[in-house]
């Protein structure tokens, strides 16, 4: 017998039966996190569609196959805690209306509804410096976030978002909520700036409970979520372009102790328009009503 034949055999052999195990083992995982859901064709003719009915994309499309799961939140109490108790500490005034609590001093005042939703409003205001308006974004988001920081008002897990330039003159800053990397767009915090004082804060924070990840089911393409969303809205009368495509959590608000949320894939229009396209149904999801200012 040829001993050095009968060697390299063996360790064919000893190759082919790890790669055997191997795919069997890993493939599973391996092929979810590189199976692709959108082909280039596909985008190709998103982009058509998109062209058709005056939208432009400026943005990449998520190719991949995407899953996810339904995420149970309830409103952050400590967040909330911690702001009431800096204004009992100041020696505010407390007034329980039907849907709402106010707490009351001579420059602030915090508005807690039943929700979870608190609004704080400065009179006359905070200064920040003279005239904001002229200031560019880096410079303003850096006043309000070091304000922010200091009276404790600033989650970590926050991202920044966008702010408006509003026609009357003031300006509202937006942030939304992060979890594990993943946006939830119904957390939230809004800034108002008017002239050249910080005169509003609105938070809406949520605590994420648990996640139930052998629950997670495969969701609608990015590509699927722009073709609903055109087949909702329709053709635009003017150029507008699709400024981003992400996946992420978003629901409503209730009055309970914890409830879930859905993944939705959030896409960004020109002015602001923001629109949620439910991850499994496809359906566009309604915003987020934000009350009135209860007194």
């Amino acid at each position: 017998m040829n001993l050095g034949r009968s060697k390299l055999i063996l360790i064919f052999a000893f190759v082919g039966l790890n790669l055997f195990l191997g795919y069997h083992l890993f493939w599973p995982d391996f092929g979810r996190l590189t199976r692709v859901a959108v082909t280039m064709d596909e985008i190709h003719s998103v982009e058509l569609m998109l062209n058709d009915n005056n939208y432009y994309l400026e943005t990449s499309i998520d190719r991949s196959a995407r899953s996810s799961d339904f995420l149970t939140v309830s409103p952050a109490q400590g967040l909330q805690e911690k702001i009431l108790q800096d204004f009992i500490k100041k020696g505010a005034q407390v007034v329980v209306a039907e849907n709402a609590t106010v707490y009351r001093t001579e420059e602030e005042t915090a508005v807690v509804y039943s929700t979870g939703l608190i609004r704080i409003i400065y009179e006359p205001g905070v200064f920040l410096a003279e005239n904001t308006r002229a200031l560019e974004e880096q410079q303003l988001t850096e006043l309000v976030e070091t304000y922010l920081v200091g009276e404790g008002l600033m989650p970590q897990e926050i991202v920044f978002d966008y702010l408006v330039k509003r026609d009357v003159g003031f300006i509202t800053l937006h942030y939304y909520q992060v979890y594990e990397e993943t946006p939830v767009y119904s957390g939230k915090l809004q800034v108002t700036v008017d002239s050249d004082k910080l005169t509003a804060v609105e938070i809406y924070w949520l605590e994420p409970v648990e996640r139930f990840p052998n629950r997670e089911i495969e969701v609608i393409s990015a590509a699927d979520a722009l073709k609903n969303l055109m087949a909702e809205i329709g053709s635009s009368p003017e150029p507008k372009t699709v400024k981003e495509i992400k996946l992420g959590y978003f629901g409503g608000e209730y009055d309970a102790e914890k409830w879930e949320i859905q993944p939705v894939w959030r896409i960004v229009l020109d002015n602001y328009e923001y629109y949620y396209i439910n991850a499994f149904t496809g359906n566009i999801e309604q915003d987020i009503v934000i009350p009135e200012q209860a007194l």
